[in-house]
């Protein structure tokens, strides 16, 4: 195990910086500061989870967290001379499912394999030698945990043989270091923050921060200022303007006993960790208010994340990311489930406007048959395997968040959602032939021949696919969800033009649109183009240059009925997966 160098020290700043050039983090994103005010995000985790305006656009705070973590991993993969292929992230014990799976979309996008999520208290006491003496491992089971980094978090956490588990939990983001930091700069230059003028607001921030670090380690430093000489501050002056910050923390962890009916006198131990915890007396202060000193844990800002390194994989549920899964947003879960929704309602039409001659399928004469669009059951069985395919995506988080790879395993997940996917249309897919077969009382190889063999190539193609993502280990840009969404415009396109054939061809339609039918089935033909056109390409002007060529042949054979019709957007169907297949390939893995 080895801590990465990270901007010349053992901790790096989450601050990034967007402007012309691109997106920096860290020591880059403080330089660009200096130039560029305007683009400088101090704490990109504390503006949420949607979009923040940075130098007057908006952009999404998931882009802003994956430049900080490509950081991370760029410098990973330098020092190990490997590619990254295992990825355990520390959150705050506070963090529900919604916060957890955003993070693992923000580790996804900056192409990092996330295989677990740990609480930092919990990744924190993990590190705790039994044997050292501390109090509360032989004595008690519950511990309190005290994290002051940029904010602040007081933990209770419940130990036990499968590792710790969160009582309670409360946080306050003007309980640490941003905090503190601006109570500084204020004491130090006379002004606020925000107050400061926009060239020297940041180098005057980072001087302050440089300046408190310092300070953990000498008696006194020379601080410089920007309209100015430099400034000597020493260690008691760090000590009184940080004393109402860490006594408010200390306010906190009292609260978090009070939430969980608990003393003092129950907690087995009490534990201080977090960047902020350096401050010259930090424990002391916090003490005052609490009732009790925290033992200051060796090396606290780097105690979560050593711990996490060092915990056992196979207790992840037990130690942070026990948390249930949440379900993706609306507008995802209706793209999710268009195709399965469209692809039953064909089946049932399909199925219900069947006809039956010479006798019934419970009392079948001499000559026996069925007429039925099979056209639809085709579209229906394609439609079926789309939907699974969409969710391939999904079915990969989940495998991701209940079977986390062992260390040193190379990731699959994507690889084996898109292989559960495939598997599950096929499966569907017979079932629909098996289901209509009974009821028809007909030959079940004909209606298999109708919902396997058209949509065989589309599994194949898919297949590929999953074996280069196998290949990759890390999304291309979109994302793996972006790439496996099929157009919606075509799916419905293609289940109204193949419902208006059937019905011109099988009949069903009121006696008052008898003079339409003809219209409504060349109509159908035209939509089957239409759907072909949007598969196969986003452009409008190529869309409509595609069903004009494409429609007048599709009009012609959709007086065959929907039989060949549905064939042909089966084709088109397997050429957007062999596309997508052909992407993968002449884009390689982006090199962070």
């Amino acid at each position: 195990m080895a801590v990465l160098t990270l901007d010349g020290c053992d901790r790096m700043s989450t601050a990034v910086h967007v402007g012309d050039a691109g997106m920096v983090a860290g020591a880059a994103a403080w330089q660009r500061a200096t130039t560029e005010p305007d683009g400088f995000v101090l704490s990109p985790l504390r503006a949420g989870t949607g979009k923040v305006t940075v130098g007057g656009s908006e952009v999404e705070v998931v882009d802003l967290v994956a430049v900080t973590l490509r950081h991370v991993a760029a410098v990973a993969q330098q020092v190990a001379g490997l590619p990254v292929d295992e990825v355990c992230l520390v959150v705050p014990a506070g963090w529900g499912p919604r916060r957890r799976t955003w993070l693992r979309h923000a580790a996804r996008t900056a192409g990092l394999p996330v295989s677990r999520l740990i609480a930092a208290p919990i990744a924190a006491l993990d590190r705790l030698d039994p044997d050292s003496g501390a109090k509360g491992l032989q004595a008690g089971p519950v511990m309190l945990v005290v994290d002051v980094g940029a904010g602040c978090e007081t933990t209770l956490v419940q130990r036990g043989p499968a590792g710790g588990e969160v009582l309670a939990t409360l946080a306050d983001p003007d309980a640490g270091g941003d905090r503190l930091d601006a109570v500084l700069l204020e004491t130090w230059t006379g002004t606020s923050l925000d107050d400061l003028p926009a060239d020297s607001r940041w180098p005057t921030l980072a001087n302050v921060r440089a300046a408190r670090l310092a300070l953990s380690e000498q008696p006194a430093v020379s601080m410089p200022m920007p309209d100015g000489p430099p400034l000597v501050v020493n260690y008691a002056a760090v000590a009184d303007a940080s004393r109402p910050v860490l006594e408010h923390a200390g306010e906190l962890a009292a609260q978090v006993l009070e939430a969980a009916d608990l003393t003092l006198d129950q907690v087995g131990g009490v534990f201080l960790i977090g960047g902020t915890a350096a401050v010259p007396a930090a424990a002391d202060m916090i003490g005052v208010k609490l009732g009790a000193t925290p033992q200051l844990m060796a090396t606290p800002h780097l105690s979560a994340v050593l711990g996490a390194a060092g915990a056992d994989p196979t207790r992840t549920a037990a130690t942070g990311d026990n948390t249930q899964w949440e379900l993706p947003p609306l507008r995802r879960l209706f793209t999710l489930a268009l195709p399965g929704l469209v692809s039953l309602a064909l089946y049932a039409h399909f199925v219900l406007a069947a006809t039956f001659n010479n006798g019934t399928p419970t009392r079948p004469g001499p000559g026996y048959y069925v007429q039925a669009s099979w056209g639809e059951l085709t579209l229906a069985a394609l439609l079926a395997a789309i939907c699974f395919l969409q969710a391939a995506s999904l079915i990969a988080t989940l495998l991701d968040r209940h079977t986390p790879d062992r260390p040193g395993q190379p990731r699959g997940r994507i690889t084996a959602g898109i292989g559960l996917a495939i598997a599950a249309g096929l499966a569907t897919d017979a079932l629909y032939a098996v289901t209509a077969a009974l009821f028809f009382n007909h030959p079940m190889t004909d209606l298999l021949g109708w919902a396997i063999l058209p949509v065989l190539p589309v599994a194949a193609t898919a297949a590929v696919v999953a074996v280069l993502a196998w290949r990759r280990r890390s999304p291309p840009a979109g994302g793996w969800d972006g790439l496996l969404t099929f157009p919606a415009s075509s799916i419905i396109t293609a289940a109204v033009g193949i419902l208006a054939v059937s019905l011109w061809w099988h009949g069903g339609l009121p006696w008052w649109l008898n003079d339409w039918t003809t219209s409504l089935g060349l109509a159908g033909g035209l939509l089957i183009a239409v759907a072909v056109a949007c598969t196969l390409t986003r452009h409008p002007a190529a869309r409509l240059a595609l069903t004009l060529g494409l429609g007048f042949f599709t009009t012609i054979i959709s007086r065959a009925g929907p039989d060949i019709l549905a064939v042909i957007y089966a084709t088109a169907v397997t050429c957007w997966w062999a596309w997508h297949a052909w992407t993968l390939i002449r884009t390689p893995p982006p090199r962070h």
